[in-house]
């Protein structure tokens, strides 16, 4: 990451300056290109965020991710889920769609929207698409196997 913040610095600052670039007039002090990284457009609804590896390994822990859904997540959901509930699933967002739905049904306080919102997030976020959670692997305890 670091080595691609000073690449993308060292790009910056040996280009021209857009302005030059499209106009051929010099920019404004302003209008100089910054050492700053482009910030990344934000994904579409139904788009799957580009994730790092480190983001994508949290993910399959259980972490849930400081995504803008997830206050609704925290609001509407863990009053009778855990996250776990949520973070061992990997559905569609068709299949998110009819589990968020059930439970509105079942008496989850939720908007139309809000099910929209959430069975979107969902599904960009703990699909078929990442990886298992997998339990550690623990040694049987002594006396719970014959001849141990």
């Amino acid at each position: 990451m670091i080595s691609t913040m000073l690449l993308s610095a060292l790009l910056a600052s040996a280009a021209p300056p857009a302005a030059v670039a499209q106009t051929g007039a010099p920019a404004a002090p302003a209008e100089k290109a910054t050492a700053a990284a482009p910030e990344k457009p934000a994904a579409a609804p139904s788009e799957k965020p580009a994730r790092s590896p480190a983001d994508q390994a949290a993910l399959v822990d259980g972490t849930i991710p400081a995504d803008p859904e997830r206050s609704l997540f925290q609001a509407k959901c863990l009053i009778c889920h855990t996250g776990d509930y949520v973070t061992q699933q990997r559905l569609t967002e068709g299949q998110w769609q009819k589990s968020v739905e059930k439970m509105k049904r079942w008496g989850a306080p939720l908007t139309d929207d809000e099910v929209k919102t959430l069975a979107a997030w969902f599904g960009r976020t703990w699909n078929r698409d990442l990886p298992e959670r997998r339990s550690p692997q623990r040694a049987a305890p002594k006396g719970s196997t014959p001849g141990k």
